[in-house]
């Protein structure tokens, strides 16, 4: 019998809940009016909310909210060597914008903020991590330095497996990387493979997720090949017809619209998925990013997924 289980995706919702204004205190911090230590303790608070809203909803693997993540890229742009950042730009054909990674050096690895971040959410139930994707963050960069797309894109990959094992250490069940570039435009798929395949070898579950667009049937390969999970947007349209992984999150809730799905449409999404992805394990989810929408209904949103894990 497939196992069911409900989270969510992305970083969530920074304003709302009865934590502090996190917005407001930056500000506040960035005017030198409150100390470090005082926005570490807004941001842990507002950690704590994030997965405390998860798990009032019923959501099974709550992320811890990336709640720090100013965009998908922002906390290793602040943190490995060689990164500067410089403008914004449109995230893929959202009206949410990124500051544009500048690669002007070696990428030295420095741990990030993330582990720290989920090991602070795990002890109030989180269990899902979240890291960028290596062909996504790369396709955001500017190369200043290697001039070699492919030598980026491994240098890149290197970090982030580190990164990924901090987070196995920080007691990540499942590690969700975040790859809408593979959905966006065709990569080749040998290197898809030869890449992920390290992630697979990691003692967790990994979980490789597009959305906006869905893998092509050779993208999908490449991924089941390396041993991951995959993650399809499933409000999207989408081609794959063969898709035999332990592990399938299925976005069914759509993070980018606000008007919340009936009980039909889940239930025939659902039904559908079911169907046509037989998977051993499968996870009901938003479809991307949770900070989309306003707080409020990105809650009555959540919930409706606890509804879709109990359909008979």
């Amino acid at each position: 019998m497939t196992k069911i289980s409900t989270s969510t995706v992305g970083i969530f919702p920074k304003i709302g809940g009865d934590a502090p204004s996190l917005r407001a205190n930056l500000h506040k911090f960035d005017r030198d009016e409150i100390d470090i230590a005082a926005i570490e303790t807004i941001i842990q608070k507002n950690i704590e909310r994030a997965v405390a809203e998860q798990i009032a909803a019923g959501i099974d693997l709550p992320t811890d909210g990336l709640i720090r993540w100013t965009d998908l890229f922002s906390p290793f742009v602040k943190s490995w060597q060689g990164l500067t950042r410089r403008g914004i730009h449109r995230f893929y054909d959202t009206n949410t914008l990124y500051g544009e990674p500048v690669v002007e050096g070696e990428l030295v690895f420095t741990a990030s903020h993330a582990a720290a971040d989920f090991a602070i959410a795990k002890e109030f139930g989180a269990k899902k991590a979240t890291l960028p994707g290596v062909f996504t963050f790369a396709a955001a960069c500017v190369d200043n330095f290697y001039h070699d797309a492919k030598k980026l894109r491994s240098v890149l990959a290197a970090n982030l497996l580190l990164e990924a094992q901090k987070l196995v250490e920080a007691g990540a069940e499942i590690i969700e990387i975040h790859e809408p570039e593979l959905g966006w435009n065709q990569i080749d798929v040998a290197e898809i493979t030869a890449i992920y395949s390290k992630f697979g070898e990691l003692k967790t579950k990994i979980l490789v997720t597009t959305y906006f667009r869905n893998f092509s049937q050779a993208t999908a390969d490449s991924l089941l090949a390396a041993k991951v999970g995959i993650g399809i947007d499933f409000s999207k349209p989408c081609v794959i017809a063969n898709l035999a992984t332990p592990l399938l999150q299925v976005g069914i809730v759509d993070s980018r619209e606000t008007k919340l799905e009936s009980a039909e449409v889940l239930a025939t999404r659902r039904a559908e998925a079911l169907q046509k992805f037989p998977a051993a394990e499968i996870i009901f989810a938003t479809t991307s990013h949770v900070e989309y929408l306003p707080h409020e209904i990105a809650l009555a949103k959540i919930a409706l997924l606890q509804n879709v894990k109990n359909l008979k």
